[in-house]
């Protein structure tokens, strides 16, 4: 812990492999910074060639969901409840914190599954991506001792307090999510995750967890611990997770995962089934903004952050999730009478 309180002082000065390495680090990093789809599959792609990392795969469940909620803003169930504007607004703040998270994440775990092949000065070479100082010790001693737990608790703190220091306090995007929090909680779904974990006759069963306060930094740490516990303390999980994951590419529909209730074709003509279109339908690619390069990490404190994880309950939503989904519907169609 002492080495959190006080990061060593490093040269700046990059040899000329070392800079090579950052410039295709970061030339990787903006190619998959396209859209939501390229993100979350760089996750997947990355956890099944390092899967001592965690985080990866959690980072692409979380996506995955990210981009469901982006699609539903365009859904059947929606057309009625939310302005164009809202719609504007809500889908620009949840692309900038998805793309946010991945610009700061993924040339971390690039460095590292680069430094497993060859001895790097990893500490020095988080510096010109502006990694935090929270996250070079942590990095050098899982190159020494792969402790999965201890590595995807650091990055859940450093990616939700990055995303508040760079991104909703310099921006109208925390407004957002307060009105998020008010307005689209628990009804609309912006707020859960799921995770689909068993085939089932029609349906995949879904566990997962719906967050409350989630403009509350602190609450949204809490909320990554809980998920990651409920996805790898739960073998059944992980290996159901896994195999919907493996077998089904991510398009942004949550036809994905539920294709008996949603469809991602217009105007199907199936009248039963929620129109939720792929990510690539729904919206066009935007570009993705530099963060500022502050360090989040100034206070002590935060490291008291690492030193616990709750013990989860495995618990299915499936039934809840399609109560939530029959009930979107029918006030959908009675806001379009109003």
């Amino acid at each position: 812990m002492n080495e959190l309180k006080q990061p060593k002082k490093e040269s700046i000065v990059f040899f000329p492999d070392e800079t090579a390495l950052i410039k295709r680090i970061r030339a990787e990093t903006t190619s998959l910074n396209q859209n939501n789809v390229t993100r979350t599959q760089a996750y997947l792609s990355y956890y099944q060639r390092n899967p001592e990392v965690h985080w990866s795969f959690l980072a692409h469940m979380v996506s995955r969901n990210g981009g469901y909620h982006m699609t539903d803003l365009i859904s059947s169930s929606m057309t009625h409840l939310l302005t164009n504007e809202d719609r504007q607004k809500f889908f620009l703040f949840l692309e900038r914190a998805n793309s946010a998270i991945f610009a700061d994440a993924f040339p971390q775990l690039l460095l590292y599954e680069t430094s497993k092949q060859k001895k790097i000065p990893l500490r020095r070479l988080l510096r010109p991506f502006h990694i935090s100082n929270f996250m070079a010790p942590i990095w050098e001693y899982f190159l020494n001792e792969p402790h999965s737990q201890l590595l995807t608790t650091a990055l859940i703190i450093n990616e939700q307090r990055m995303l508040e220091e760079r991104v909703l306090k310099r921006s109208r995007h925390g407004e957002i999510l307060r009105r998020l929090d008010f307005r689209l909680q628990e009804l609309l779904g912006f707020t859960t995750v799921l995770f689909p974990y068993a085939p089932q006759k029609k349906l995949y069963s879904l566990t997962g967890l719906t967050v409350s306060r989630f403009a509350d930094p602190f609450q949204r740490i809490e909320t990554g611990k809980i998920l990651y516990q409920l996805l790898f303390q739960h073998p059944v999980i992980l290996k159901g997770v896994e195999q919907f994951a493996n077998n089904t590419p991510h398009t942004g529909s949550r036809e994905d995962y539920w294709d008996a209730i949603y469809t991602s074709i217009s105007n199907s003509g199936d009248e039963g089934k929620v129109y939720s279109p792929t990510l690539p339908t729904a919206w066009p690619d935007r570009p993705v903004f530099p963060l500022p390069p502050t360090d989040w990490f100034t206070k002590e404190t935060f490291i008291n952050d690492i030193q616990s994880l709750p013990l989860v309950k495995r618990t299915d939503l499936t039934n809840k999730v399609f109560e939530n989904v029959q009930q979107l519907k029918t006030i959908n169609e009675l806001k379009s009478f109003i």
